[in-house]
């Protein structure tokens, strides 16, 4: 490939339509970025249980989303991003995208194109009081029992480079203390007795049961954070811009690039040919290591280390494993 004064008018003039910002390192992190989706909700009772009024989890996927990510957020393990970038892509792969792709698939997809490192999925799988045990039949059509208020989450946590569930974790929240259940039976042999909540089961119970499973969820993910492999994906983009030390590259965000990434700059040469001698092959030179300092969606910035002057043009790498330079 061969770099020529073509190529250094575009990637000048395409470095004076990106905006203006400071060549300052911002802090390297090793939070994992994530996001987490609207838990869903399964807490519909199964044939044969009791049909439970007052305690629908529907809205309160969104609640638990929300304290979810106040959680992690405080506890700096995690950098989860904007929601509402997460909700556009969604929108726009769901109508793009065949019926029948996978959706794990199609999550990671999107994760990719945000630079995740993770997905965090999950569903309220219960969410009321207990499960009453059979006492033979009910012989009154109303009668109240006491219950804690009880809710089940399970999450899951998808990788982004591999499209796969890499952790699962089931979690139960309980109130400490009992509400009042109502118990209305209809008669039947084979209908279902249906249980109403009181006002402070409701109220208070089922919200305070809601913040110990998110408690207890926030502290698994916690300390799962580190197991979760960092975002992998082929970087290979140009140096457009060298200013002393501080170099900006073509690839960002959308590229996958993201502070903190350590990348190679190398340089296709070649030697002199003459009339007799047919011409000599590209060969790759090694320039030096450069560390992402700043990120944006289609440009980076970064820190040059090296013994050779970096140029407009430069080819750049993920760097493998070791920051040391190829020998």
């Amino acid at each position: 490939m061969r770099f020529g004064a073509a190529f250094l008018c575009t990637a000048l003039a395409f470095r004076l339509l990106l905006p203006n910002f400071s060549a300052r390192p911002q802090e390297i992190t090793n939070k994992k970025r994530v996001a987490i989706l609207n838990f869903e909700d399964y807490s519909a009772p199964s044939s044969g249980s009791p049909s439970v009024f007052g305690a629908v989890a529907q809205d309160v996927g969104k609640g638990v989303s929300a304290q979810l990510i106040e959680k992690l957020t405080a506890a700096g393990k995690y950098t989860v991003i904007d929601r509402s970038a997460l909700k556009k892509l969604l929108d726009e792969q769901a109508t793009s995208e065949p019926d029948g792709m996978d959706a794990y698939g199609r999550a990671a997809r999107i994760g990719r194109m945000l630079a995740l490192d993770a997905m965090i999925v999950g569903a309220i799988t219960r969410f009321g009081p207990d499960i009453p045990q059979k006492s033979g039949s009910i012989h009154s059509r109303m009668s109240k029992r006491k219950s804690r208020a009880y809710v089940d989450i399970t999450a899951r946590i998808l990788d982004m480079t591999t499209a796969e569930v890499i952790a699962a974790f089931t979690i139960t929240g309980e109130s400490a203390h009992t509400g009042e259940v109502m118990i209305i039976s209809t008669g039947g042999k084979s209908a279902a007795p249906q249980e109403v909540l009181d006002r402070e089961f409701t109220d208070t119970l089922l919200g305070e049961a809601t913040r110990n499973a998110v408690e207890k969820l926030a502290l698994q993910l916690n300390a799962f954070a580190e197991k979760i492999p960092a975002l992998t994906l082929d970087i290979d983009g140009l140096v457009a811009e060298v200013a002393g030390n501080s170099i900006t590259l073509n690839v960002g965000k959308q590229s996958g690039v993201k502070p903190g990434d350590n990348l190679t700059v190398l340089r296709e040469v070649h030697g002199a040919t003459d009339a007799q001698s047919a011409p000599i092959p590209w060969v790759v030179q090694h320039i030096g290591q450069a560390t992402v300092t700043e990120v944006a969606d289609l440009y980076s910035t970064a820190v040059i280390v090296g013994a050779a002057p970096v140029q407009v043009g430069d080819l750049v790498k993920r760097v493998a494993s070791s920051p040391n330079p190829p020998h």
